[in-house]
């Protein structure tokens, strides 16, 4: 696996819905969707990451919020996920199946200005180490 299964914890789901033209993401663990400033990847089933990001309140908000944005754009009605990328979803969805998302909150660290939680950092680490596919900006 690519990211550290001690710390990255199964969260989610995404699958192709039922007509196979959209796909669909189902909460598997509340817990880890109640995390903020955490890190989040959507994996493949050999723990390969396609898209690595941050929330800062809710993971399971953040996560859930994927098949509107895909969807959209595989509708044509245009939104914040390019054409492109959202085929590139549906791609990996045919391919693999499903889709894993793994949630990190990174420790709180101290700094000059008081506790912080790098979860910024991790994410911008962990990009630059991996390449997502899906990442359209390697920070």
């Amino acid at each position: 696996m690519f990211l550290d299964r001690d710390q990255f914890k199964p969260a989610a789901e995404m699958m192709l819905a039922r007509d196979k033209t959209s796909i669909r993401v189902t909460i598997t663990d509340q817990k880890a969707c109640e995390l903020g400033e955490a890190v989040y990847a959507w994996i493949t089933a050999d723990g390969k990451p396609v898209r690595i990001g941050t929330c800062g309140s809710s993971a399971g908000k953040r996560l859930l919020s994927y098949p509107g944005y895909i969807n959209r754009s595989l509708a044509g009605h245009g939104g914040t996920t390019p054409k492109w990328e959202a085929l590139k979803w549906l791609g990996l969805l045919t391919a693999h199946g499903m889709l894993t998302a793994v949630v990190h909150q990174p420790e709180p660290r101290l700094t000059a200005v008081g506790l912080i939680r790098p979860y910024l950092d991790v994410e911008r680490q962990l990009i630059r180490r991996h390449r997502p596919l899906l990442n359209r900006s390697h920070r």
